[in-house]
């Protein structure tokens, strides 16, 4: 007897191939069978049998990018990810991570390095995935270490200066560590703290270590906008020096007056895989971003950590030179978001002290409150311990469609968001997969419907080495996404976050449906992975 049969399905099979109308036999949370008609199956019984009704079955959805490392012990079932078909989450993202932290961390220096909502610093990635893999979990893990949490404990906290050999040493010794431990490798966040003080010496140095156990490196770049061409070349580098694989996170440009330098970026990639190097990238299909309000201060303020700079901002002097640092002095090698932006193109998102500046920009706060929209800034600030979350409405169509139809790229989602505790967060943590087939495959046809779905399943799978994942094929893990391609779309926006996605009927992990007609069953059938 089988545990799950699919019949009359129109199956993509994560090759980008063209569909085969056929029915999927599942035993034991693998595929057992992919047959184009019935033949002797007819009298085979299941527990579950599902008829598809011609509806469009294909492997479940990869997400490239995720920080579900920084909420997994808040919400391990992760409801709102499964919902949008994602049985597959690859985290570890931008740097931030929980280990590896020696035990007595300074918790300052952990909240930024880490990023983690309610969770722990551990010595080690085998201690912390022990702990993760008691949950029940929602969709797979399979998670990087962060180059912040590396540096953190190798300098002792944070360091606006260039690492010494013993430190980049320890670094190695730690990264190897995380390694054996099952990571895939390590990523920097080179836009935030402390990953913005190293540079590609340290970086390739560290990839070293990971070298011999074909890890991957993979990077937020130190910008995004004036910096984009240096950023891009450095990761380059990073990988050729240190002959690794490597991935550009959620490639972007970013504010007008360089949404023009996208091209070039791109010619960039394929030079350097031209060359020889396996350099890849992830995006997300918005045209605005999600991050910290800190990441828009000037990183030389930031090396005690966000609360100690929240508390230096009520020194007027201190203001005052953060304030000439943005608008005087906008030194291209960081993301000047403040300045390029405009405070009226920050959304506040999550400001846990003021709740009722969220959903307000900046520039309306200043309104309210009769200030100066970089004071209004400041304060807000000053008031959540330097702790905020916005979204800025920052790149542009042309270019997001352009990233997505690179050959090398996948799709992340990058979504942050606590179940329970946020009230708003970037519409990506809900909808980023339903939007990428409905808007951009569908409507938009910036790629075949074959192609559009490779690269949310099999590319994915074949980059992270996920071995059984990411193809309807006998023997293969029986994740799976069941949907109407005709009206598959995202719900949720930048107002309302909750808003059901459209289409899809059926989210299957390890042959157990875990969403239903975009209800979830409950049913936590999701494991931890470790790189093999």
């Amino acid at each position: 007897m089988y545990d799950l049969i699919i019949k009359n399905a129109n199956i993509y099979n994560g090759t980008g191939n063209a569909p085969m109308f056929g029915h999927v036999f599942v035993k034991n949370g693998k595929i057992v069978s992919v047959e184009k008609d019935m033949l002797g199956y007819f009298s085979c019984d299941a527990e579950n049998a599902v008829d598809a009704q011609g509806m469009d079955l294909t492997p479940g959805f990869i997400d490239s990018h995720s920080h579900a490392d920084e909420s997994i012990f808040a919400d391990p079932k992760r409801d709102y990810v499964l919902k949008m078909g994602v049985t597959t989450e690859v985290a570890g993202q931008c740097g931030h991570t929980s280990s590896p932290f020696p035990e007595n961390v300074d918790r300052k220096f952990f909240a930024m390095a880490s990023g983690n909502f309610g969770g722990k610093p551990y010595e080690c990635f085998s201690d912390m995935a022990a702990d993760v893999e008691k949950l029940s979990l929602g969709p797979n893990q399979i998670w990087f270490t962060g180059h912040g949490a590396l540096r953190t404990y190798a300098m002792d906290g944070f360091e606006n200066r260039k690492a010494s050999p013993e430190e980049i040493g320890k670094m190695q010794e730690l990264l190897r560590r995380e390694m054996e431990g099952g990571a895939l490798g390590f990523t920097s966040g080179l836009a935030y703290v402390p990953g913005i003080y190293s540079d590609a010496e340290e970086l390739s140095q560290i990839a070293l270590a990971m070298k011999p156990f074909g890890g991957i490196y993979s990077s937020h770049t130190r910008s995004e906008s004036a910096g984009l061409f240096d950023a891009v070349k450095e990761c380059i580098d990073v990988a050729g020096k240190a002959g690794v694989r490597a991935n550009i996170s959620h490639f972007k440009a970013c504010y007008p007056e360089f949404w023009d330098r996208m091209d070039r970026a791109l010619q960039m990639v394929d030079e350097a895989r031209a060359e020889g190097l396996d350099i890849t990238m992830d995006a997300y299909p918005y045209i605005a971003v999600s991050t910290t309000t800190l990441s828009a201060m000037p990183s030389q303020f930031l090396t005690g950590g966000a609360e100690a700079f929240a508390e230096s901002l009520k020194d007027p002097n201190v203001a005052e030179a953060v304030r000439r640092e943005i608008y005087e002095v906008d030194s291209p090698t960081w993301d000047n978001a403040l300045k390029h932006a405009g405070p009226d193109k920050f959304l506040i998102v999550r400001a846990e002290d003021t709740p009722w500046i969220q959903g307000k920009t900046y520039t309306e706060v200043a309104e309210e409150m009769h200030l100066d929209p970089y004071d209004a800034v400041i304060w807000a600030l000053r008031e959540n311990h330097g702790k905020i979350t916005d979204v800025r409405f920052i790149m542009t169509e042309e270019n997001v469609e352009k990233v997505l139809k690179h050959p090398v790229c996948t799709v992340g989602s990058d979504g942050i968001y606590v179940g329970g505790r946020d009230t708003s967060a970037h519409p990506r943590a809900f909808g980023t997969f339903p939007r990428y087939l409905g808007h951009y495959i569908r409507e938009r046809e910036i790629l075949s419907r074959e192609e559009g779905i490779r690269r949310i399943t099999g590319l994915p799978a074949e980059r992270y080495g996920l071995k059984t994942k990411g193809f309807v094929k006998p023997g293969y893990d029986a994740d799976l996404v069941l949907f109407d391609y005709d009206t598959i779309l995202d719900g949720a926006d930048f107002k309302d976050q909750t808003k059901p996605n459209k289409g899809i009927s059926k989210v299957i992990v390890g042959g157990n449906v875990v969403v239903n007609d975009n209800v979830p069953t409950g049913i936590a059938a999701g494991k931890f992975l470790r790189r093999t």
